[in-house]
Protein backbone atom coordinates (compact mmCIF):
# COMPACT_ATOMS: atom_id res chain seq x y z
CA UNK A 1 0.00 0.00 0.00
CA UNK A 2 2.81 2.42 0.86
CA UNK A 3 4.58 2.20 -2.50
CA UNK A 4 1.23 2.46 -4.30
CA UNK A 5 0.38 5.65 -2.44
CA UNK A 6 3.85 7.10 -3.12
CA UNK A 7 3.50 6.39 -6.85
CA UNK A 8 0.13 8.13 -6.90
CA UNK A 9 1.47 11.06 -4.89
CA UNK A 10 4.34 11.58 -7.31
CA UNK A 11 2.03 11.61 -10.32
CA UNK A 12 -0.36 14.08 -8.70
CA UNK A 13 2.55 16.35 -7.74
CA UNK A 14 4.02 16.26 -11.24
CA UNK A 15 0.65 17.02 -12.84
CA UNK A 16 0.23 19.91 -10.42
CA UNK A 17 3.59 21.37 -11.42
CA UNK A 18 2.87 20.89 -15.13
CA UNK A 19 -0.37 22.92 -14.86
CA UNK A 20 1.18 25.78 -12.92
CA UNK A 21 3.36 28.46 -14.47
CA UNK A 22 5.69 26.46 -16.77
CA UNK A 23 8.66 25.18 -14.73
CA UNK A 24 12.15 25.07 -16.32
CA UNK A 25 11.97 21.30 -16.85
CA UNK A 26 9.03 21.77 -19.23
CA UNK A 27 11.45 23.12 -21.84
CA UNK A 28 13.19 19.74 -22.05
CA UNK A 29 12.12 16.75 -24.09
CA UNK A 30 9.13 14.99 -22.56
CA UNK A 31 11.22 11.91 -21.76
CA UNK A 32 13.22 14.03 -19.30
CA UNK A 33 10.23 15.45 -17.44
CA UNK A 34 9.47 14.56 -13.82
CA UNK A 35 5.92 13.99 -15.09
CA UNK A 36 7.21 11.28 -17.44
CA UNK A 37 9.10 9.61 -14.58
CA UNK A 38 6.02 9.77 -12.36
CA UNK A 39 3.84 8.24 -15.08
CA UNK A 40 6.36 5.42 -15.56
CA UNK A 41 6.40 4.87 -11.78
CA UNK A 42 2.62 4.68 -11.62
CA UNK A 43 2.59 2.23 -14.53
CA UNK A 44 5.13 -0.01 -12.80
CA UNK A 45 3.90 0.14 -9.19
CA UNK A 46 0.17 0.34 -9.83
CA UNK A 47 -0.07 -1.57 -13.08
CA UNK A 48 -1.81 1.47 -14.54
CA UNK A 49 -2.43 1.19 -18.27
CA UNK A 50 -3.51 4.83 -18.19
CA UNK A 51 -0.12 5.90 -16.84
CA UNK A 52 1.69 3.72 -19.37
CA UNK A 53 -0.15 5.31 -22.30
CA UNK A 54 0.47 8.74 -20.83
CA UNK A 55 4.20 8.08 -20.51
CA UNK A 56 4.37 6.97 -24.15
CA UNK A 57 2.67 10.17 -25.30
CA UNK A 58 4.92 12.38 -23.16
CA UNK A 59 8.05 10.64 -24.45
CA UNK A 60 7.23 11.83 -27.97
CA UNK A 61 7.28 15.56 -27.03
CA UNK A 62 10.43 17.30 -28.36
CA UNK A 63 12.33 20.02 -26.46
CA UNK A 64 11.39 23.65 -26.95
CA UNK A 65 12.64 26.95 -25.49
CA UNK A 66 11.00 27.78 -22.18
CA UNK A 67 9.86 31.09 -23.64
CA UNK A 68 7.88 29.21 -26.28
CA UNK A 69 6.41 26.84 -23.69
CA UNK A 70 5.26 29.82 -21.64
CA UNK A 71 3.68 31.35 -24.72
CA UNK A 72 1.66 28.16 -25.16
CA UNK A 73 0.55 28.38 -21.54
CA UNK A 74 -0.57 32.00 -21.91
CA UNK A 75 -2.48 31.26 -25.11
CA UNK A 76 -4.39 28.44 -23.42
CA UNK A 77 -4.90 29.72 -19.90
CA UNK A 78 -4.28 33.46 -19.74
CA UNK A 79 -5.54 35.15 -22.87
CA UNK A 80 -5.26 37.88 -24.13
CA UNK A 81 -8.95 38.36 -23.50
CA UNK A 82 -10.95 35.44 -22.16
CA UNK A 83 -8.75 32.32 -21.81
CA UNK A 84 -9.52 29.30 -23.96
CA UNK A 85 -9.53 27.19 -20.81
CA UNK A 86 -9.98 28.14 -17.17
CA UNK A 87 -7.79 26.55 -14.50
CA UNK A 88 -10.21 27.35 -11.66
CA UNK A 89 -12.98 25.09 -10.36
CA UNK A 90 -15.13 28.10 -9.50
CA UNK A 91 -15.37 29.02 -13.19
CA UNK A 92 -16.70 25.54 -13.99
CA UNK A 93 -19.11 25.33 -11.05
CA UNK A 94 -20.05 28.91 -10.18
CA UNK A 95 -19.35 30.62 -13.51
CA UNK A 96 -17.08 33.22 -11.91
CA UNK A 97 -13.72 33.51 -10.25
CA UNK A 98 -13.60 33.28 -6.47
CA UNK A 99 -17.08 31.82 -6.27
CA UNK A 100 -18.40 29.86 -3.28
CA UNK A 101 -16.57 26.71 -4.35
CA UNK A 102 -13.21 28.45 -3.97
CA UNK A 103 -13.94 29.19 -0.32
CA UNK A 104 -15.20 25.65 0.19
CA UNK A 105 -11.90 24.27 -1.12
CA UNK A 106 -9.94 26.63 1.09
CA UNK A 107 -11.85 25.43 4.17
CA UNK A 108 -10.92 21.85 3.31
CA UNK A 109 -7.24 22.80 3.13
CA UNK A 110 -7.47 24.58 6.46
CA UNK A 111 -9.23 21.64 8.10
CA UNK A 112 -6.30 19.47 6.99
CA UNK A 113 -3.84 21.94 8.54
CA UNK A 114 -2.71 23.54 5.28
CA UNK A 115 -2.76 27.05 3.92
CA UNK A 116 -2.27 28.47 0.44
CA UNK A 117 0.95 30.42 0.00
CA UNK A 118 1.34 33.03 -2.73
CA UNK A 119 -1.27 34.80 -4.79
CA UNK A 120 -2.93 31.78 -6.45
CA UNK A 121 -6.59 31.05 -5.70
CA UNK A 122 -7.25 27.86 -3.69
CA UNK A 123 -9.32 26.19 -6.43
CA UNK A 124 -6.59 26.39 -9.08
CA UNK A 125 -6.03 23.06 -10.81
CA UNK A 126 -2.42 22.84 -9.69
CA UNK A 127 -3.35 23.37 -6.03
CA UNK A 128 -6.14 20.80 -6.05
CA UNK A 129 -3.79 18.26 -7.65
CA UNK A 130 -1.06 19.12 -5.15
CA UNK A 131 -3.55 18.54 -2.33
CA UNK A 132 -4.43 15.10 -3.70
CA UNK A 133 -0.72 14.34 -3.85
CA UNK A 134 -0.27 15.48 -0.25
CA UNK A 135 -3.13 13.24 0.87
CA UNK A 136 -1.47 10.28 -0.86
CA UNK A 137 1.79 11.15 0.91
CA UNK A 138 0.00 11.12 4.27
CA UNK A 139 -1.49 7.73 3.43
CA UNK A 140 1.99 6.35 2.76
CA UNK A 141 3.55 7.97 5.83
CA UNK A 142 0.82 6.90 8.28
CA UNK A 143 -0.19 3.33 7.37
CA UNK A 144 -2.30 2.86 10.51
CA UNK A 145 -4.46 5.81 9.42
CA UNK A 146 -4.38 5.01 5.71
CA UNK A 147 -8.13 4.44 5.59
CA UNK A 148 -8.86 7.91 6.96
CA UNK A 149 -6.59 9.58 4.37
CA UNK A 150 -8.12 7.50 1.58
CA UNK A 151 -11.60 8.51 2.68
CA UNK A 152 -10.65 12.20 2.69
CA UNK A 153 -9.14 11.84 -0.79
CA UNK A 154 -12.28 10.12 -2.11
CA UNK A 155 -14.48 12.82 -0.62
CA UNK A 156 -12.36 15.60 -2.15
CA UNK A 157 -12.39 13.80 -5.48
CA UNK A 158 -16.16 13.38 -5.49
CA UNK A 159 -16.98 16.90 -4.32
CA UNK A 160 -14.28 18.87 -6.09
CA UNK A 161 -11.39 17.53 -8.20
CA UNK A 162 -13.35 14.74 -9.87
CA UNK A 163 -16.18 17.09 -10.82
CA UNK A 164 -14.17 19.23 -13.20
CA UNK A 165 -10.51 18.26 -13.64
CA UNK A 166 -11.28 15.31 -15.97
CA UNK A 167 -13.32 17.72 -18.13
CA UNK A 168 -10.42 20.17 -18.12
CA UNK A 169 -8.10 17.35 -19.16
CA UNK A 170 -10.36 16.31 -22.02
CA UNK A 171 -10.63 19.92 -23.21
CA UNK A 172 -6.84 20.18 -23.15
CA UNK A 173 -6.54 16.91 -25.04
CA UNK A 174 -8.86 18.33 -27.70
CA UNK A 175 -6.96 21.63 -27.92
CA UNK A 176 -4.49 20.31 -30.46
CA UNK A 177 -1.53 21.77 -28.56
CA UNK A 178 1.40 19.37 -29.02
CA UNK A 179 2.65 19.91 -25.46
CA UNK A 180 -0.44 20.39 -23.34
CA UNK A 181 -2.77 17.98 -25.17
CA UNK A 182 -0.84 14.88 -23.94
CA UNK A 183 -0.73 16.39 -20.44
CA UNK A 184 -4.48 16.92 -20.59
CA UNK A 185 -5.14 13.37 -21.76
CA UNK A 186 -3.07 11.96 -18.91
CA UNK A 187 -4.88 14.23 -16.45
CA UNK A 188 -8.33 13.13 -17.67
CA UNK A 189 -7.48 9.44 -17.79
CA UNK A 190 -5.66 9.38 -14.44
CA UNK A 191 -8.40 11.26 -12.57
CA UNK A 192 -11.03 8.97 -14.09
CA UNK A 193 -9.02 5.93 -13.03
CA UNK A 194 -8.44 7.38 -9.56
CA UNK A 195 -12.20 7.72 -9.02
CA UNK A 196 -12.47 3.93 -9.17
CA UNK A 197 -11.65 2.04 -5.96
CA UNK A 198 -8.26 0.40 -6.52
CA UNK A 199 -8.69 -3.28 -5.96
CA UNK A 200 -6.65 -6.17 -4.72
CA UNK A 201 -9.00 -8.99 -5.60
CA UNK A 202 -12.68 -8.15 -5.11
CA UNK A 203 -13.83 -4.62 -5.90
CA UNK A 204 -15.26 -2.89 -2.79
CA UNK A 205 -18.99 -2.41 -3.10
CA UNK A 206 -20.32 1.12 -3.51
CA UNK A 207 -22.73 2.24 -0.74
CA UNK A 208 -25.15 3.75 -3.28
CA UNK A 209 -25.91 2.75 -6.86
CA UNK A 210 -27.97 4.25 -9.69
CA UNK A 211 -31.59 3.14 -9.67
CA UNK A 212 -34.76 4.09 -11.57
CA UNK A 213 -37.69 3.83 -9.12
CA UNK A 214 -40.28 4.66 -11.80
CA UNK A 215 -39.05 3.15 -15.04
CA UNK A 216 -41.66 4.89 -17.20
CA UNK A 217 -40.11 8.26 -16.33
CA UNK A 218 -36.80 7.32 -17.99
CA UNK A 219 -36.65 8.32 -21.65
CA UNK A 220 -33.53 6.26 -22.40
CA UNK A 221 -31.78 9.39 -23.69
CA UNK A 222 -28.39 7.93 -22.70
CA UNK A 223 -26.93 11.12 -21.20
CA UNK A 224 -26.23 9.33 -17.91
CA UNK A 225 -24.12 6.73 -19.72
CA UNK A 226 -22.25 9.46 -21.59
CA UNK A 227 -21.10 11.22 -18.40
CA UNK A 228 -20.32 8.07 -16.38
CA UNK A 229 -16.52 8.22 -15.77
CA UNK A 230 -16.15 4.44 -15.26
CA UNK A 231 -18.67 3.16 -17.85
CA UNK A 232 -20.72 1.65 -15.04
CA UNK A 233 -23.80 2.72 -17.04
CA UNK A 234 -24.07 1.60 -20.64
CA UNK A 235 -26.80 1.62 -23.29
CA UNK A 236 -27.27 -1.72 -24.99
CA UNK A 237 -29.32 -1.89 -28.15
CA UNK A 238 -30.61 -4.71 -30.33
CA UNK A 239 -33.02 -4.62 -33.26
CA UNK A 240 -35.83 -5.27 -30.79
CA UNK A 241 -34.91 -3.45 -27.56
CA UNK A 242 -32.97 -0.58 -26.03
CA UNK A 243 -31.78 -0.97 -22.46
CA UNK A 244 -29.90 1.01 -19.82
CA UNK A 245 -27.61 -1.40 -17.99
CA UNK A 246 -25.71 -0.92 -14.72
CA UNK A 247 -22.41 -2.68 -13.93
CA UNK A 248 -22.46 -2.39 -10.10
CA UNK A 249 -18.82 -3.35 -9.61
CA UNK A 250 -17.69 -0.41 -11.79
CA UNK A 251 -19.76 2.27 -10.02
CA UNK A 252 -17.94 4.72 -7.72
CA UNK A 253 -21.04 6.62 -6.60
CA UNK A 254 -19.90 9.94 -8.06
CA UNK A 255 -23.49 11.06 -8.76
CA UNK A 256 -22.79 12.50 -12.23
CA UNK A 257 -25.54 10.36 -13.74
CA UNK A 258 -28.10 11.62 -11.23
CA UNK A 259 -27.18 15.26 -11.80
CA UNK A 260 -27.36 15.05 -15.61
CA UNK A 261 -30.79 13.37 -15.74
CA UNK A 262 -33.24 15.94 -17.11
CA UNK A 263 -36.21 13.76 -16.17
CA UNK A 264 -35.12 13.14 -12.54
CA UNK A 265 -35.69 9.47 -13.26
CA UNK A 266 -32.34 8.23 -12.00
CA UNK A 267 -31.35 8.33 -8.32
CA UNK A 268 -28.54 6.99 -6.18
CA UNK A 269 -29.93 4.51 -3.68
CA UNK A 270 -28.68 1.74 -1.41
CA UNK A 271 -28.57 -1.47 -3.48
CA UNK A 272 -31.30 -3.97 -2.73
CA UNK A 273 -28.98 -6.92 -3.39
CA UNK A 274 -25.30 -7.78 -3.59
CA UNK A 275 -25.44 -8.63 -7.29
CA UNK A 276 -22.21 -7.68 -9.05
CA UNK A 277 -23.33 -8.65 -12.54
CA UNK A 278 -25.10 -6.40 -15.06
CA UNK A 279 -28.49 -5.06 -13.98
CA UNK A 280 -31.06 -3.77 -16.48
CA UNK A 281 -32.40 -0.49 -15.08
CA UNK A 282 -34.71 0.32 -17.99
CA UNK A 283 -35.72 -1.62 -21.10
CA UNK A 284 -37.97 -0.44 -23.92
CA UNK A 285 -39.00 -1.95 -27.24
CA UNK A 286 -37.66 -0.17 -30.31
CA UNK A 287 -40.13 1.38 -32.71
CA UNK A 288 -40.30 0.23 -36.31
CA UNK A 289 -40.43 2.75 -39.16
CA UNK A 290 -43.88 2.85 -40.75
CA UNK A 291 -42.20 3.44 -44.10
CA UNK A 292 -39.35 0.93 -44.42
CA UNK A 293 -39.95 -1.31 -41.41
CA UNK A 294 -36.47 -0.80 -39.98
CA UNK A 295 -35.98 -0.23 -36.21
CA UNK A 296 -35.65 3.42 -35.18
CA UNK A 297 -35.30 4.58 -31.57
CA UNK A 298 -36.85 3.24 -28.40
CA UNK A 299 -40.55 3.79 -27.74
CA UNK A 300 -39.54 5.39 -24.45
CA UNK A 301 -37.69 8.12 -26.33
CA UNK A 302 -40.56 8.65 -28.77
CA UNK A 303 -43.03 9.01 -25.89
CA UNK A 304 -40.77 11.60 -24.25
CA UNK A 305 -40.60 13.61 -27.48
CA UNK A 306 -44.37 13.47 -27.92
CA UNK A 307 -44.90 14.55 -24.31
CA UNK A 308 -42.56 17.52 -24.76
CA UNK A 309 -44.45 18.83 -27.82
CA UNK A 310 -47.92 17.90 -26.59
CA UNK A 311 -48.90 15.64 -29.48
CA UNK A 312 -47.81 12.60 -31.50
CA UNK A 313 -47.11 13.90 -35.04
CA UNK A 314 -47.00 11.42 -37.92
CA UNK A 315 -43.31 11.97 -38.58
CA UNK A 316 -42.46 10.32 -35.25
CA UNK A 317 -43.47 6.99 -36.78
CA UNK A 318 -40.82 7.25 -39.50
CA UNK A 319 -37.02 6.95 -39.56
CA UNK A 320 -34.80 9.87 -40.59
CA UNK A 321 -34.51 8.60 -44.16
CA UNK A 322 -38.25 8.14 -44.66
CA UNK A 323 -39.35 11.40 -43.07
CA UNK A 324 -38.43 13.58 -46.08
CA UNK A 325 -40.54 11.29 -48.32
CA UNK A 326 -43.45 11.61 -45.88
CA UNK A 327 -43.16 15.42 -45.88
CA UNK A 328 -43.17 15.53 -49.69
CA UNK A 329 -46.40 13.53 -49.81
CA UNK A 330 -48.21 15.79 -47.34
Amino acid sequence: MGSDAVAGAELYAALAEALGQPPPWLAEAGRNWPLFEAAVGAAQHLGSETARRGAEALAAIPPEPLKTRRRRYRQLFAGPGRPRLWLYESMYVDGRLLGPVAFAVQRIYEAAGLEVEGAELPDHASLELAFLGWLAEQEAAHPTQAGDWQQLARRFMQRHAGRWLPDLGRALAASGDSVYAPIGQLLADWLTEAERPRQRGKMPSCPTLPAIPQTEVCALCGFCAQVCPTQALIVRETDAETGLVLIPSACVGCGKCERVCDFSALRLEEPSSDAAGPVALRVSHRAMCAGCGQPTVSRAELKAIAASIGEWPRWLDYCLECRPILMESV
